[in-house]
């Protein structure tokens, strides 16, 4: 603990100091934008990519500062890696305070957005997740939290809808890993599939770490099941449907957790993935409203892919850059207010947010893989 405190510590010193000697004592002013996510560890890449998306937004703004106070403000994203990790995210939450950030991207995903919020809440900061999709994030009661993708209680119900309504499932297996999406998640979409008809013949635990599935398939299969709701981590989803195409069960796998659509997906499936279903938000990418300027810009500065959550990351940043401007101050208490009150035009989709702090109107798509492509089956657009 102490080591990871001196880590810390000594980070922010890296930051300042850098700040510092670039600032000097002309007309500008450099404001620090905290980014929290998973730099390491197995969710590396997603944290990896929106870092980059905010950081590309940055750099857009810098492009053409804008003054307050009489200076030409520029902003510095600080990344800090929390692992993926709620009690590394609160030490990381502590660390962007103390550096003096104007407002924090993060966390990329719904525990450490939670971890992090009441730190953020108490420092006045505000805190706009790009990944968070628990409805805990909001129901916190902070006002400085806010999040750029829609909600469980918004997506879990409409897959849901999908699978039962569109797809005819009637024999339904659900698994859960244990983490705090995957049991909202799982538990959710087990209430509106039991609403809409649909039995739940399989309900199931596993954890985080694992990695065979093998007696469960087999029971799975024993039970003559249709439908497989699966909420693992994508890695966890890969070698589960290996392990259905190895154990010729012939169930449908469906699942909503955040980052399954991408190409990383088929690296590691192979021509198991084909036939599975997946919930992302936003509508598809190439839907989106300058898309193709983003990727060219993203891929020509970062070479890197691009996940499901990359643009919310990009639509945070940009946000939360707008709201400064609204309110034309650095005052952090302003910038909230701001927050509150901004609809801003973003790129995926018009971003404004109710007084608990969630997306207004979110939009979600659901995706089949077919070929070893993601193909979107259906939409459902935000105003």
């Amino acid at each position: 603990m102490h080591l990871l405190s001196r880590f810390y510590r000594a980070g922010i010193l890296v930051v300042l100091f850098s700040v510092s000697s670039q600032a000097g004592a002309d007309d500008t002013q450099t404001v620090l934008i905290g980014f929290s996510g998973s730099l390491s560890g197995i969710s590396e890449h997603f944290g990896k990519s929106m870092a980059n998306a905010a950081e590309l937004a940055i750099a857009e703004a810098n492009r053409n500062p804008y003054k307050i106070d009489g200076k030409r403000i520029f902003f510095r994203l600080v990344r800090m890696d929390d692992r993926g990790d709620p009690v590394r995210a609160q030490h990381v939450a502590n660390a962007l305070v103390q550096s003096g950030v104007i407002g924090v991207i993060g966390g990329a995903n719904s525990a450490t957005s939670i971890a992090g919020a009441k730190i953020y809440a108490t420092a006045g900061i505000p805190q706009i997740s790009p990944a968070a999709t628990a409805r805990k994030f909001t129901e916190l009661g902070y006002r400085t939290t806010f999040r750029t993708v829609g909600s469980d209680d918004d997506a879990v119900p409409y897959l849901a809808d999908f699978v039962v309504r569109d797809l005819h499932a009637g024999r339904i297996a659900i698994i859960d890993n244990g983490t705090l999406f995957s049991v909202g998640a799982t538990t959710r979409f087990a209430d509106i599939a039991k609403d809409n008809g649909a039995s739940i013949v399989i309900r199931e635990s596993i954890s985080a770490v694992s990695s065979d599935f093998d007696a469960l398939l087999r029971r799975i299969k024993a039970h003559d099941v249709d439908t497989i709701y699966f909420g693992g981590y994508s890695a966890q989803t890969s070698m589960f449907a290996q392990g259905m195409q190895r154990m010729e069960v012939k169930s449908r796998l469906v699942t909503a957790m955040i980052g399954i659509v991408g190409a990383s997906f088929f690296i590691s499936t192979g021509a198991a993935a084909n036939g599975s279903l997946s919930l992302e938000s936003g509508v598809p990418f190439n839907k989106m409203a300058g898309w193709k300027k983003f990727e060219a810009e993203y891929t020509q500065r970062f070479d890197f892919n691009v996940y499901g959550m990359t643009p919310f990351s990009y639509d945070a940043a940009q946000v939360l850059i707008a709201a400064i401007r609204q309110a034309n101050s650095l005052d952090v208490r302003r910038v909230v207010d701001a927050l509150h009150e901004i609809s801003y035009r973003g790129l995926s989709g018009t971003i404004s947010f109710d007084a608990s702090g969630n997306l207004r109107n979110p939009s979600f798509t659901i995706y089949e893989a077919q070929n070893q492509r993601w193909v979107a089956v259906k939409s459902q657009v935000g105003r």
